[in-house]
């Protein structure tokens, strides 16, 4: 099994600070994802400034954004509540 952080970067989802075990979520998310599930069934909501990103939760203090692009939604960032909170301001 790759390091956590290898697994990340190699799709392009930035993470920073993040623990272990959000970390180990977000992988589950976002394998779920690539497999085709639609993200609404991990409680995914499209966000109302701009409806091409998804907000996931992972746990109850990160979310994990998400661009739709074509139908194919790939993840992009992995955040604390807080710094999502400050990043969806800008959305």
């Amino acid at each position: 099994m790759c390091q956590p952080v290898d697994f990340f970067t190699r799709r392009g989802v930035s993470v920073r600070s993040v623990p272990e075990h959000v970390l180990e979520k977000a992988r589950s998310i976002i394998c779920r994802l690539e497999k085709g599930i639609p993200y609404w069934q991990m409680r995914g909501k499209r966000l109302h400034r701009d409806r091409s990103v998804i907000s996931i939760p992972v746990g109850q203090h990160y979310r994990l954004l998400a661009v739709d692009k074509d139908g194919r939604v790939s993840p992009r960032e992995l955040l604390s509540h807080a710094g999502y909170n400050n990043r969806s301001r800008h959305f």
